[in-house]
C-alpha cells in the first residue's frame, strides 16, 4: 500500500517528529542514501524507513538501499507529494529514516589516558558542528563533548554535515564551559583552546594525549573560564587578508595537527 495522503496518522506523527528538536522527540530524522548508508554501517537501527516509489526503483543506489533496509524495523512507500511534507532538503531523494537518538554519554568518558577529546563551546551552526565531528572521526578523536548552546549533534542538518560521523563516536553533553572544564581537569586532561588571537602559534602547543582540544563560536570565542584555569590557547596563523579561518576550518588543521605530532607520555 503506498500512503497518498498528508493527512494519514502516521504521516501527522512523523511531521511532527522530523520538525521537533531531537532533544525532545527522542529521535533522529536521516535524508539520503548516503547518509543512511552510513548511519547503518556504523550500528543505526532504524525504525522506519520511508521510501518514495523512485526511490525504491533508483537502480543507483541499489547496494545501499538493501543493506539500510535490512537495518530497518518497518517500511512505508509514500507518494512524492507526501514526502514533499516531510523532507527538509532543497533536492531530495525520496528517502527518510527515523531512528532512536544514541543516549548521551556521560562526561566521565573523556577521563581516560588515551583521550583525545573535542570541545564544542557555543557553537551553534549545525554544518559546522557536524564537520568538525567529522573531521574529529577522521583523526581518531575519543571523544566529542557539545557544552552550552552548542547546536544538536543529531539534529538533521548536523548529521548531514558530518555524514553520519556522530554515531561513531561517544558525545558527551555539557551543562556549560565550567562543568566541561571541571570534569576534563578531574581526569588530567591538558588543554588547548584555539584562539584566533592566541600569542602561540599551533606548531608550539604540546599536542600529547590526554588532551582536550576546545572550540568556541565564531563570534563570542571560547569561554573565558577555560583560560582563566590555564588552558593553553593557540592559534593557526593565516597568511592572507582575513582576520581567522572558520571554526570548522581551523577545528581541522588543529585536529590534524594533533594527530601528527603525538608523542608516547
Amino acid at each position: 500500500m503506498i500512503i497518498s495522503s498528508r493527512r494519514n496518522p502516521l504521516i501527522r506523527e512523523l511531521r511532527t517528529a522530523t520538525r521537533a528538536p531531537g532533544r525532545r522527540s527522542g529521535v533522529c530524522a536521516m535524508e539520503g542514501w548516503r547518509l543512511l548508508g552510513a548511519a547503518v554501517e556504523a550500528g543505526v537501527h532504524l525504525d522506519l524507513l520511508v521510501l518514495t516509489e523512485a526511490a525504491v526503483l533508483d537502480p543507483a543506489w541499489a547496494a545501499v538501499r538493501e543493506r539500510v533496509r535490512a537495518g530497518a524495523a518497518r517500511e512505508i512507500t509514500v507518494t512524492p507529494d507526501v514526502f514533499d511534507a516531510l523532507t527538509q532538503v532543497e533536492a531530495p531523494q525520496g528517502v527518510l529514516g527515523i531512528a532512536p537518538r544514541p543516549a548521551p554519554a556521560p562526561l566521565a568518558v573523556a577521563q581516560n589516558r588515551e583521550t583525545l577529546a573535542v570541545v564544542l563551546d557555543g557553537i551553534q551552526d549545525p554544518g559546522n558542528v557536524g564537520t568538525i565531528i567529522r573531521t574529529a572521526v577522521a583523526c581518531r578523536a575519543t571523544v566529542v563533548i557539545a557544552g552550552g548552546p552548542t547546536a544538536d549533534p543529531f539534529g538533521p542538518k548536523a548529521l548531514r554535515a558530518s555524514a553520519g560521523a556522530a554515531f561513531r563516536l561517544p558525545i558527551a553533553p555539557a551543562r556549560d564551559a565550567a562543568a566541561a572544564d571541571a570534569a576534563l581537569r578531574a581526569g588530567g586532561l591538558r588543554i588547548v583552546v584555539a584562539d584566533a588571537h592566541a600569542a602561540d602559534a599551533a606548531t608550539q602547543a604540546t599536542w600529547v594525549r590526554p588532551l582536550a582540544l576546545v572550540l568556541g563560536g565564531e563570534a563570542a570565542g571560547a569561554d573565558p573560564v577555560w583560560r582563566a584555569h590555564g588552558a593553553r590557547a593557540v592559534r593557526v596563523p593565516v597568511l592572507g587578508a582575513v582576520e581567522s579561518l572558520n571554526v570548522a576550518a581551523a577545528a581541522a588543521v588543529l585536529l590534524y595537527q594533533a594527530a601528527g605530532l603525538l608523542i608516547a607520555p
